[in-house]
């Protein structure tokens, strides 16, 4: 990101400002490799399969929609479309509210199955950057942060990442464990 900033160097904000930046482009890599990171930990029954793959999922969307911005569409389309976004304000930002939703219910479900106590701080880490990312793309509150949302997808992405990576191997969970708890 700094690279990114400096590059755009005398007004570094442009590095951070549209889906169409540097940022945006490193956060939907990074979506990318948590997903692939998700299928390792499934195939190696670190984490129980249904888990890996509605992670992988989750990420293979939401990088696609890094990239071809399909939520934006839908806040600023979806008033053509449907009288309900019109009536209903919140309407227009229901993708980013069902991502906050399925987000924080993923991270409560991997706490349960995480053993490690340094990868639950980064799991939390990473849910509350991105809980402060989504509160800032919601509101646009402060305007200061605003101009830099996407960096701070980019870290809660990074931490999440780090999750991933610190996930304990060889301490596989069975698919019965799981269930049993």
């Amino acid at each position: 990101m700094a690279l990114a900033a400096a590059w755009h160097w005398p007004t570094p904000e442009l590095a951070f400002l549209s889906d169409n930046s540097p940022v945006s482009w490193l956060s939907s890599a990074q979506l990318w490799t948590i997903a692939l990171l998700s299928l390792r930990l499934g195939a190696d029954r670190s984490l129980p399969v249904l888990t890996s793959a509605w992670m992988a999922v989750a990420m293979m969307l939401l990088a696609c929609d890094e990239q071809f911005m399909f939520h934006e569409h839908w806040k600023y389309g979806c008033h053509q479309w449907f009288d309900a976004c019109r009536n209903h304000h919140w309407m227009t930002e229901a993708p980013i509210l069902a991502v906050a939703i399925a987000g924080a219910a993923t991270v409560a479900h991997l706490h349960c199955l995480l053993r490690d106590r340094g990868c639950r701080l980064w799991l939390w880490s990473s849910l509350t950057v991105a809980s402060l990312a989504i509160l800032v793309d919601l509101t646009g509150w402060p305007p200061n942060l605003a101009r830099l949302e996407e960096a701070l997808e980019v870290v809660a992405e990074a931490l999440f990442a780090g999750t991933l990576l610190g996930w304990r191997r060889g301490v596989p969970i069975t698919d019965q464990e799981h269930s049993a708890k």
